[in-house]
């Protein structure tokens, strides 16, 4: 960047003017030269010394800004703005002020309106899905690991265990219409269920159309129809609240008949032939080992894909090392370095491991992904070659979006024909292929060089392990975004924005690595607040169906 347009660029900075593609030119500037941030300072200076002797207002810096005392003003001028940014980089660091400034694509109003206010995260549910088996739901599946969300549910056939926050477990059978009111009460039309309630949740009610079971300690399962309910004790006892009759006490062993219309009589058919929580979930561990299997299985022969150019699996059985090996077989390596056409010209090397840290994979075994969480943590890679085309693959579980930008691979820098792949703060997917040149492109076009996918991710979904793909595809000039196999965003590639050849060098995943040389210790922060066992490069696009198969092979929850 020569002199003179640092200098226009820092000028539509403060006048609050400039364009979302200047702005990523600038903010790359300032993070990597040390004497544009320095400019950028005395700039400050000198704009609010005029804004003074114009003025004629003084003011003083205080110790510390209460953040809930901060007020958005209903217009923000030239100068306030700039004493804003003085208070913030006093606060944060200038590179935190530069980029709360001139966050493109909202207006000044709603930047100081999120220097005020602090939304605490929030979630909606009583009960979290903690297993399935061959379950089929009416609408939309629910994953493992997700909140039921509120309302009725129908389980039309396959079963469930669902744990309450009160600490109930239920295991649900299909055909069940049921609905979570609260941690404390769930409703019943239709369905088999069994009920573990430990003692911090004794009074737990189960309501049907004839009256509702008060649990006194500690199981019993339950058999609704259109006409009665079944009720058995297994252990502990219930109490059985008929609709306009007097509360019964069923003990241990027994079973109660309930009409629709409140009538109880004496049940002779034993109780509900469903297995525990407990049962459900050794169940669901040998069926998930069977599916572990496949899938290693299923790898091997993904490794033998000559378009495979890098394949980083954590093996859990390996002792301290920070090395992370690039499974692409070395046959494959061979046959794509001696055949350019069929893929990219070279293959990925192994990984140099940073900070990151062992943690348990989404097959649950300890050591088996790595948690990038803690500050500075990165996987370095190196990616030879140029590639016509290219789809990134990653098994991630988030547990917090709290960066603007939260990374999954990204170039050192970002220069032209560099991929970076990331996720922002508001759930969305986020892959862009930089132009060799911005020469000739006008502003709107520019923006076209990031791609979008609609939010997918809230922090409902924290914890979960899911699959993450986008597919950057030259010939259909289009890019694709995946999550669990399935498309959620397609968006054509402009032709002038188009990259046939795509080049990678030196990255970072879940993490962005500014260019190795600079020597200013301040830096961004774009670890992911997460982790992942599972992350793949492929040179080229690969189809949806291949996506789909991907997921289906690496599931953990369903076969």
């Amino acid at each position: 960047m020569t002199p003179e347009e640092q200098t226009t660029l820092l000028d539509a900075l403060l006048d609050g003017e400039i364009s979302e593609a200047d702005f990523i030119r600038l903010e790359a500037e300032l993070v990597v030269g040390a004497e544009v941030r320095q400019a950028y300072y005395k700039r400050l200076q000198m704009e609010l010394l005029l804004e003074e002797a114009a003025s004629e207002y003084k003011f003083e810096l205080p110790a510390a800004v209460d953040r809930s005392e901060r007020k958005a003003p209903d217009q923000i001028s030239r100068g306030t703005l700039w004493l804003a940014g003085i208070l913030v980089a006093i606060a944060a660091g200038l590179i935190a002020m530069v980029t709360i400034l001139s966050n493109p694509g909202n207006d000044i109003d709603d930047v100081a309106n999120s220097l005020t206010v602090d939304t605490e995260p929030s979630a909606t549910g009583f009960a979290v899905l903690s297993g399935q088996s061959d379950a089929v739901w009416d609408g939309a599946p629910i994953n493992s690991g997700a909140l039921l969300p509120e309302g009725e549910l129908h389980l039309v056939s396959g079963l469930v265990h669902v744990e309450l926050f009160s600490g109930v477990q239920m295991v649900i059978q299909g055909d069940a219409i049921f609905s979570i009111d609260s941690p404390m009460q769930v409703s019943m039309r239709q369905g088999r269920a069994r009920a573990h309630v430990p003692e911090p949740a004794h009074g737990f009610r189960l309501k049907t159309s004839g009256g509702e079971v008060v649990d006194l300690g500690t199981e019993f399962t339950i058999d609704v129809d259109q006409d009665q309910s079944n009720v058995n004790v297994v252990d502990g006892e219930v109490e059985l609240r008929p609709l306009g009759a007097q509360a019964q006490r069923i003990q241990v062993g027994k079973g109660m008949r309930l009409a629709v219309d409140g009538t109880v009589t004496p049940s002779n058919g034993g109780e509900v032939d469903l297995v525990s929580p407990e049962a459900f979930q050794d169940a669901l561990a040998k069926r998930q080992s069977r599916q572990f299997q496949s899938w290693q299985q299923s790898i091997q022969k993904l490794q033998q894909d000559p378009r495979l150019v890098a394949h980083y699996l954590v093996d859990p059985d390996e002792g301290w090392s920070r090395t992370l090996v690039n499974r692409a077989s070395a046959t494959n390596r061979t046959e794509i370095q001696s055949d350019v056409s069929v893929a990219g010209d070279g293959v990925a090397g192994d990984g140099a491991i940073v900070a990151a840290a062992r943690t348990k994979d989404r097959w649950g075994r300890t050591g088996g992904a790595l948690d990038f969480s803690p500050m500075g943590s990165r996987v370095r890679v190196v990616v030879p070659g140029q590639h016509r085309g290219l789809t990134m693959m990653c098994w991630v579980k988030i547990n917090s979006l709290d960066r603007w930008y939260n990374s999954l691979f990204l170039t050192d820098g970002h220069e032209g024909r560099e991929p970076h792949w990331q996720i922002m703060n508001d759930g969305r997917m986020f892959f862009s292929v930089k132009p060799p040149s911005n020469d000739g492109l006008t502003e709107s076009e520019l923006k076209q060089q990031v791609f979008y996918s609609q939010p997918f991710w809230d922090t409902s979904m924290s914890g979960q392990w899911m699959m993450l793909a986008t597919v950057y595809d030259v010939d259909q000039k289009q890019v694709t975004h995946f999550v669990n196999g399935n498309p959620i965003s397609i968006q054509a590639i402009p032709d002038k924005l188009l990259v046939d050849s795509i080049k990678i060098g030196a990255a970072s995943v879940c993490n962005w690595s500014e260019p190795m040389y600079r020597t200013d210790a301040t830096f961004v922060v774009r670890n992911l607040n997460g982790c992942v066992d599972e992350f793949a490069i492929f040179s080229g696009a690969l189809s949806a169906d291949e996506v789909s198969n991907l997921f289906l092979a690496g599931n953990p929850n369903e076969p």
